[in-house]
């Protein structure tokens, strides 16, 4: 017989126990390698997520708040043949239905013509006309409409004009279409489409990019392109620069013919920066800023009471005119103020801060000269195009966004509007009007050139050599290759199911180490006759673990296979009970070979190492003693190096836990934890230690209670395996169930993840005032008392753990730093602040230049692979880099998924941002329900949603409590492993001492007596293991029990102890009782 012959034989002769070994490593195989599945599962549902909601789409050009010509995606496509681009209206809307009883907010409204039809590979996009839509299935779903039924859709007014820029009307913020839906999208027809990096599908309109256009009077307007090709981002960058235009700036020229020039002027009122700089670099350039103010008045001092106009525009003229301290008017306006040179004249005007907020200002001049009315300044088309104010009929009809007093409007100022129009009635120096009317959206209002020195193919041509798509807030991103990478490396789910099933891997390797060593134990005399005989160890070693190759590859394959239904049931469970940490039903299962190789090489290399280890034990005890199933104690050194490891653990953890409790003015979770598992270790060590010393101990009398703990060391291993088994379970469970976050205990708290609010809302339309305001709450009747905390956004990528992809560039947020002091918690904070409260650090600047930034410890952490102290980059809206330092975290808060930075830095990053979108809102808890229905009803049309703070809260944070429910589940899977473990030791120590049972019944034991001694010697195993994981665990959660944020409680973690004590009693007891009544136990007498 060859030696494979030998392994094979002995493998089918001992096939019903090495069958039980080889479900131990299908286990502990079908849960690691179901694990890795379910991560290339996820990971590849991600990628195809991205593939469906990008179509054919590789890059993206876009804009905020700003617009650009259609006709440059056919220029981009002639400049560049191997690009095609795409281009589409995209805005944000509400949709309506049922009488207004079902809505949507934060609708995607999608401007597309028939090039779109490239990008998604379907032709109904091209047939949309006039009022019909297609929408998303899911915004369907949600407005409970078929095809052929009617909506409303109403859109957020875009505007060429930035709307918090000074003297725009903000009356109209939105615009409404009724709209008849002609096609439910679905994903496969680009129905997801979205160019945000989430697996949550948006709701989404499309319609006809001509009448978005319409609607929001434009003529050829887009403000994204979506670009498919092969090549690289710096040559469709270069392709997008080649193509721009002054056009796509907003310019225009016009010929001024009254006074021979030529004026640059910019649809946006005001020109930025960057444009007016390279403006300048022509010859004989004249800029101009031009401003509405509230009044011109004579007057020798500041308190006389004089005549005033009301109303007027007042433009620049060239500092060489005038100086800073003196002003040229107009005849009229000389005549209306009885004015001569000399006298002293005030201007009043606004200046226009944030959300609209009014501050009056006034200066003082000296009147240089009076013009004439035909003199070449007096001039009306040198005031910009105000809608509102250029094209009112008369003065009465004006909308400035400003507040007009009506009543001090005269009918001489109405004469002058009819004859005259906005003409300005005063000028004064170049310098002093950018002192007075210099503002974030730009410094002028035109360039003027003289027609004999303006060359047109000059000025383009300056244009393609100094601006390029950054300077007009052009993005120029691979958003393909980006969706791609955040899939890729989005929240590991291997990892993660390989963590939460850490105990059933635990159990199932240690289920296969015991289960082989208890085969073994019943081959004991065969191990021993074959070393006996002659046969070295090695060669014994191999013959076993060559048996236990054959048994591992057995196992593993069934695991193998099993995997498959196990990834099934979780993806299953994914999509119902555990769908708030996944939020998509678009998750597909995707088996790759590699994955199942590398599943059971692993597995089969653990359990032969589990297995090697059982061999091991065996082949250092004399073939003499194994066949007496007899154990030697170990070398002294290592009793020696054990007991070292026990003490240390043990006073490690007893000194950390003084230190903590008694001097540390905070519990710090991580070392209590720390402190929980030494003290495990210590006290499992400890157990160990005692069996040997009851072995030694001398008996002079035996009870019951006595015998079973000398039985308990029969075999010291089998019984330390066992309380292992338990204590770890019952640890791992119940510092799991103790660390479930109940954030709505202390909500009221300023200190909590609430700051202090009652309720946080969002906005589909900005509010472009402040809502605190008390004439603005009368006008829009809002009369119960509260304080709200206005947050400004520019859009990204939502950051939270509700999105499984990783993040590059979270949603920026805006804010007031000072409102939000002493509020909120920090989990982590920057060093080289100190200890400065990092709210009041937002407004400062670092040297670096980089600008601090706030975000959610669960943002910086997971949403974005970072820590305190690293740097977030953007590009702004002036096209520069934008480097925000994380300076602290928070932690668990209502601001997860964003990155705040104070509102000083943000206006000057994103100057053109239009009002707020988010509101922190509080009030009194007896005015709560009031307040949201005001709010509600004041704000509906605006796509307002309002939800508690607590409730916001426990939505983030359901994700983690969902983690550690799936951990309790698998845990508790686990410790019904171990219980079969329990069992099968307990079984097999029955049937090997089924002679000593015998002759215990033959001397006069009764059935029940043994009974006794049976499940005394268990008992004190399950209880031992059951206390020594409970009170770890308790020390290991201490902070848990005692924080208010947390749901732990003593009746849970009771009720989970009592549920395992519970199972292990009835295997006991049960198991006991059944092999104490089988026939084998009177077999066993007769062989005695």
């Amino acid at each position: 017989m060859t030696k494979l012959q030998y392994i094979f034989k002995t493998f089918a002769h001992y096939f019903k126990a090495n069958l039980l070994v080889a479900l131990g490593v299908a286990i502990s195989t079908m849960v690691l390698t179901g694990s890795l599945i379910i991560g290339d599962s996820v990971r590849y549902s991600l990628e195809q997520a991205t593939f469906s909601r990008l179509g054919e789409t590789t890059h993206l050009v876009s804009v905020v708040e700003r617009y650009f010509r259609q006709e440059m995606a056919a220029e981009i496509e002639l400049d560049n043949p191997e690009i095609k681009a795409t281009p589409i209206l995209l805005l944000e809307g509400i949709a309506v239905a049922d009488g207004g009883q079902l809505r949507a907010n934060k609708v995607q409204i999608v401007g597309v013509n028939s090039d779109f039809t490239e990008v998604a590979k379907s032709s109904l996009f091209a047939e949309l006309q006039d009022n019909e839509i297609a929408i998303s299935q899911n915004l369907a779903e949600r407005l409970q409409i078929t095809e052929g039924d009617n909506i409303l859709v109403r859109i957020k007014k875009a505007s060429l004009i930035p709307m918090n820029a000074p003297f725009i009307s903000d009356e109209e913020t939105s615009v409404s279409l009724r709209a008849s839906v002609k096609k439910v999208v679905q994903r496969e027809e680009m129905g997801r489409f979205s160019l945000k990096n989430s697996q949550t599908a948006p709701y989404n309109i499309f319609v006809s990019i001509g009448r978005l256009n319409q609607l929001m009077e434009f003529e050829g307007k887009a403000n994204q392109l979506l670009i498919s090709t092969e090549l690289e981002t710096e040559k469709v960058a270069q392709s997008v620069k080649n193509c721009l235009t002054p056009a796509d700036a907003g310019l225009s020229l016009k010929n001024i013919e009254s006074t021979h020039e030529i004026e640059v002027s910019t649809e946006r009122v005001f020109l930025e920066d960057k444009v007016s700089e390279t403006l300048k670099m022509l010859p004989d350039a004249d800029l101009i800023l031009t401003y509405f103010v509230n009044g011109i008045a004579r007057s020798s001092k500041p308190e006389t009471q004089s005549q005033s106009i009301p109303y007027s525009f007042v433009s620049s003229l060239e500092n060489k005119f005038l100086g800073d301290n003196e002003i040229i008017i107009n005849q009229w306006a000389a005549d209306d103020l009885k004015a001569k040179i000399g006298d002293s004249i005030r201007i009043k005007y606004l200046e226009i801060g944030p959300l609209r907020k009014l501050i009056e200002k006034e200066s003082a001049f000296i009147l240089k000269e009076i013009i004439s009315m035909d003199s070449e300044w007096s001039d009306p088309s040198r005031v910009p195009h105000l809608p509102g104010l250029s094209d009112a009929g008369h003065c009465r009809e004006w909308e400035a966004g400003v507040p007009i007093d009506l009543d001090a409007i005269r009918d001489k100022d109405e004469d002058y509007w009819n004859k005259w129009q906005g003409t300005p009635k005063a000028f004064i120096s170049h310098d002093k009007a950018l002192e007075m009317w210099s503002n974030r959206f730009g410094n002028y209002t035109a360039v003027r050139f003289r027609v004999d020195s303006f060359n047109e193919d000059k000025y383009n041509q300056i244009f393609a050599e100094e601006i390029v798509p950054g300077d007009l807030g052009m993005a120029i991103e691979p958003i393909r290759e980006q969706g791609i990478h955040a899939a890729q490396n989005g929240t590991d789910f291997s990892g993660l199911f390989i963590g939460l099933s850490f105990f059933i891997l635990v159990a199932s390797i240690v289920l296969t180490s015991l289960l082989f060593r208890l085969n073994l134990e019943t081959r004991s005399a065969q191990v021993g006759l074959l070393a006996a005989l002659g046969f070295q160890q090695n060669m014994v070693r191999r013959f076993y673990l060559f048996e236990g190759l054959a048994i591992s590859l057995v196992g593993g394959i069934i695991g193998l296979l099993a995997s498959v239904f196990y990834t099934q049931l979780v993806f299953k469970i994914l999509n119902s009970l555990w769908f708030e940490i996944v939020r998509t039903n678009v998750l597909e299962i995707n088996i790759l070979p590699a994955t199942l190789i590398t599943g059971l090489l692993i597995s089969i290399l653990v359990s032969l190492v589990a297995i090697f280890t059982s061999i091991r034990r065996y082949q250092n005890q004399r073939a003499a003693d194994l066949q007496k199933q007899t154990t030697t104690n170990g070398k002294s050194v290592w009793n020696k190096l054990k007991d070292i490891v026990m003490y240390a653990s043990i006073v490690i953890s007893v000194v950390i836990f003084v230190k903590q409790v008694f001097l540390s003015e905070q519990l710090n979770p991580s070392l209590f934890f720390l402190t929980g598992g030494l003290l495990l270790i210590g006290l499992l060590m400890i157990f160990g230690k005692i069996l040997v010393r009851l072995e030694h101990r001398k008996q002079a009398a035996f009870g019951f209670g006595k015998l079973a703990q000398l039985n308990l060391t029969r075999n010291k291993g089998r019984s330390l395996t066992v309380i292992i088994l338990f204590a770890l379970g019952t640890f791992l469970v119940v510092s799991t169930g103790s660390n479930k976050l109940d954030l709505v205990a202390n909500s009221s708290d300023k200190s909590s993840g609430t700051g202090g609010f009652n309720f946080f809302a969002e906005t589909t339309i900005p509010v472009l005032f402040n809502i605190n305001d008390a004439d603005k709450r009368a006008e829009e009747g809002i009369y119960t008392d509260f304080n709200a905390v206005q947050l400004r956004k520019v859009e990204g990528d939502d950051a939270s753990c509700l999105n499984l992809n990783r993040i590059a560039q979270p949603a920026l947020l805006g804010v007031d730093a000072e409102l939000l002091q002493g509020r909120f918690s920090f989990a982590t904070q920057f060093k080289e602040i100190g200890d400065e409260e990092p709210w009041e650090v937002l407004n400062q600047k670092f040297d670096d230049g980089t600008i601090p930034a706030i975000a959610d410890q669960t943002v910086i952490q997971w949403g974005l692979g970072m820590k305190v102290g690293d740097i977030l980059m953007y590009q702004n809206e002036l096209g520069d880099t934008l480097r925000l330092k994380l300076i602290a975290g928070t932690t668990p808060s209502i601001f997860q998924g964003f990155v705040i930075i104070s509102n000083q830095h943000f206006l000057e990053n994103y100057p053109t941002s239009s009002g707020s979108n988010i509101f922190l809102v509080e009030g009194s808890s007896e005015d709560t329900q009031q307040i949201s229905d005001e709010l509600q009803s004041v704000f509906r049309d605006y796509g307002w949603e309002m939800e508690t703070t607590a409730k916001r809260l426990v939505e983030f944070y359901s994700v983690t409590n969902t983690y550690l429910s799936i951990f309790l589940a698998l845990g508790a899977l686990g410790l019904i492993l171990g219980t079969i473990g329990l069992a099968v030791i307990l079984a097999r120590t029955i049937l090997e001492r089924r002679r000593e049972i015998a002759v215990m019944q033959a001397v006069g034991f009764s059935t029940n007596s043994i009974f006794n001694i049976l499940i005394k010697e268990y008992l004190i195993l399950l209880f031992t293991g059951v206390l020594i994981g409970f009170v770890t665990a308790v020390v290991a959660t201490m902070p848990a029990f005692i924080s208010t944020n947390s749901d732990a409680s003593f009746s849970t973690v009771a009720l989970v102890v009592g549920v395992i004590l519970i199972n292990g009693i009835i295997w006991i007891v049960g198991l006991s009782w059944f092999s104490l009544h089988k026939k084998v136990l009177v077999a066993g007498l007769r062989v005695e």
